[in-house]
Order: C-alpha cells, then sequence, then structure tokens
C-alpha cells in the first residue's frame, strides 16, 4: 500500500471506507476497500509528495464520497460538516446541528448544487429569519440572526478547507448591528407565584437560577462532584462554563439555598451523578415546562435567562461590589456585567437618599467645625 509503480506510472493506493459522505483512512477495519488513484507525475519524488497529500486529505476527510454523484449537494456538504470530530467537539455543535436541520437546510434545499447558493440567496434567508416569528412569538433578534450568519460562514469555510468548493457565499454579508439588552426581571412575589405554578422538579431549578445566576446549562449538567456542601460552595471547572473558566458560587447565599442541596442528596440517585433529575433521569429540556409555568403565573416576556439579571441586580442591590459579583456570575468584561444589571426607578431612588445622607452629614460637619478665617481669628486673640 502506498505508492506503487506501473506500467504507465506511478500510483496511490489505501485501504480506505466510504460512509456515503467522505473516504477514510481505514487500515485493518474490517469492510474496507483499497482505493487506487493515479499520480500525474513519472517522477517519484513528486509522486510521493502526492501520496502525502492524498493520505493527508484521507485523514482529514477531504475526499468526498464516491457516492455523491455529480456536484457536492449543500446536504453532502452539512453531513460531512457534522461528521467532522473536531466540529463535534465544539461546545455548539448540537446548535450548529439544529440550524443545519431547522434553518439551513429547509432554507436552501439538501439537494441543491454548491455553485448554486450565492450571495443573493443567503441574504434572502436572512431577511426571511429577520421577519420570522422567534421565541415565545417575538421576531428574531439582530444577535440570533448574525449567530446563524456566522454558522454559515464558518460550514462554508470549512467546506473551502475540504476542498468541497472555491468561494464562501456568505464572506461579503455583514452582521447586524445588535441591541439585545433585556431589562426583565422578578419582584419576590412574582417570583414565588412562579414557583407555585411549576412542577416539581423544576422548582428546584428555578431556585437555584433565581438565587445564584447560574446559566441553564450549568444547573441541568451539575453533578455531586462539583457540589461541596461542607464548605458550602459549588465549583465549576473550565469545562463546565460557557467562558471556559472555573467559578466557585457560594451556597450560602440563603440558608434555604444550602438547605435545598442537603434535602437533595438525601434522596440523590445512585444511578446517576446529575443533581437535578426528573423520574430518575437527568433533564435535556426545561423550556416547555419553564414557559406554561410562566403563563400559569400570568408573567409575560420572562426567560430562564432573565433569573441571571434578577440574581445579579439583587446582589448589587444588596451592596456586593462589582468585582465580586463578576467572580461570583462568571462575567470577563464591566460591559457585560453591566447588560445583566437591571435599573428601576425605586434603585435610583435609593441612590438618591444615599447620596442625600451624605451630604446632609457633610454640610452638618462642615457648620459645626470652625472655618479657617476663624480658626486665624482666634489664634490671634
Amino acid at each position: 500500500m502506498g505508492l506503487t509503480k506501473r506500467k504507465d506510472g506511478w500510483y496511490v493506493e489505501f485501504p480506505v471506507v466510504d460512509d456515503g459522505k467522505v473516504l477514510q483512512l481505514a487500515r485493518g477495519t474490517p469492510g474496507a476497500k483499497v482505493k487506487r488513484w493515479k499520480t500525474s507525475t513519472a517522477n517519484r519524488t513528486l509522486a510521493g509528495q502526492q501520496e502525502a497529500k492524498i493520505k493527508t486529505d484521507l485523514m482529514m476527510g477531504r475526499i468526498v464520497s464516491e457516492r455523491i454523484k455529480g456536484p457536492m449537494t449543500f446536504k453532502a456538504l452539512t453531513d460531512a460538516y457534522l461528521a467532522d470530530p473536531k466540529i463535534q467537539r465544539q461546545r455548539i455543535y448540537k446548535k450548529k446541528k439544529n440550524w443545519i436541520a431547522k434553518r439551513f437546510l429547509p432554507a436552501f434545499g439538501g439537494s441543491t448544487p454548491l455553485a448554486d447558493i450565492t450571495e443573493d440567496k443567503i441574504e434572502r434567508f436572512l431577511e426571511r429569519r429577520r421577519q420570522d416569528n422567534g421565541y415565545q412569538g417575538t421576531k428574531a433578534k439582530p444577535a440570533t440572526v448574525n449567530r446563524e450568519l456566522a454558522g454559515l460562514k464558518h460550514l462554508f469555510t470549512w467546506g473551502i478547507k475540504k476542498e468541497f468548493l472555491k468561494v464562501n457565499p456568505a464572506r461579503f454579508l455583514r452582521p447586524d448591528k445588535e441591541n439585545n439588552v433585556r431589562d426583565e426581571i422578578l419582584d419576590p412575589a412574582q417570583f414565588a407565584k412562579l414557583q407555585k405554578c411549576s412542577p416539581s422538579y423544576l422548582q428546584p431549578i428555578n431556585y437555584v437560577a433565581y438565587m445564584t445566576g447560574m446559566r441553564e446549562g450549568e444547573i441541568l449538567g451539575l453533578t455531586w462532584d462539583k457540589v461541596d456542601l461542607k464548605a458550602g460552595f459549588i465549583r465549576l471547572a473550565a469545562e463546565d462554563t460557557k467562558t471556559g473558566e472555573s467559578r466557585n458560587i457560594p451556597l450560602t447565599f440563603s440558608e434555604d439555598l444550602l438547605d435545598l442541596f442537603k434535602n437533595l442528596v438525601k434522596v440523590r440517585s445512585l444511578h446517576s451523578p446529575q443533581v437535578f433529575l426528573r423520574d430518575g433521569q437527568p433533564i435535556k429540556s426545561i423550556r416547555g415546562a419553564f414557559q406554561t409555568a410562566c403563563e400559569d403565573a400570568g408573567i409575560t416576556g420572562f426567560r430562564f435567562h432573565d433569573f441571571r439579571h434578577t440574581a445579579i441586580t439583587n446582589m448589587r442591590r444588596a451592596g456586593i461590589d462589582h468585582l465580586t459579583i463578576m467572580r461570583i456570575s462568571g462575567h470577563k468584561t464591566m460591559a457585560c456585567f453591566t447588560r445583566y444589571n437591571s435599573f428601576r426607578e425605586p434603585d435610583l431612588l435609593a441612590a438618591a437618599r444615599q447620596f442625600n445622607t451624605y451630604i446632609t452629614l457633610a454640610h452638618q460637619t462642615a457648620s459645626q467645625a470652625p472655618s479657617a478665617s476663624e480658626e486665624k481669628l482666634a489664634s490671634s486673640c
């Protein structure tokens, strides 16, 4: 196997497996077949260079399956993309898979040749997305459209690297200006009502989010080895967080929060490391149940992620300094932290009262202390 000499020139031979998407190098793999390529040179050194390139292409999944007839289709590209181990290891792999299945393939058609997907078609797709109704009946936000555009660009850029296409049709499209700052928080009365309307398995999840500001994925993916009841912390490793940085979250925000985990550990499942379960199984999604609970509680426009806004705002109102809150919440920049910090009129009035107290005391102190001229006069007498 490898480079062989025949009467009409040099050939490259490798055992391969054809999965219907790409050819893959398969030494010692059952069902593998020998694939032969004729080099374009009679020079052994140059033929060896072509052999090395073909081997690399096989290992990287760059050679399209022979089952794909004619020009490569959009479906073939997306299948090969999702089959790439590097793509599968990405944190947003599931989201990309969802975009492809629910957005990209319906919009462009799986059987469409790649050459027929133009910048104009992508722009029309983006315009339709801007008009689509999104979560809870709202239009797709600029940030949502921008993430999908970025996903498309990465898909085509990946295709270029694999030599499936030569030009990225989305390369000149620019993202929309984003202004997706949300200002939705729950007051204690609203939260109490939401809890009453939530199923029992959802209530502790809601409470942890309300008190700590942890992200939905961090809570649903929480395992008992991350919970340090003795020290009173949830200890998230770098791989557990969106930012890729470890984080320690106090469980002593309230006695109820610590008691919640102490009670959960007493009835923890021996068959699952997950903290939060439903009928003994890990919880994959709470979106439907949470939306129903909000509707039953008469709460509109509130998303689970808004608990993060609520917790951060409450921490700030409690007088915790910004840097400490950022360490707890995992925000890297002040700009991002500010987006999650909601201000209401009572906050502004409280600031005014605080200032009034300060300035009043300052004036009282000044009126009681002798002025510089009075001190000079007193010293001369």
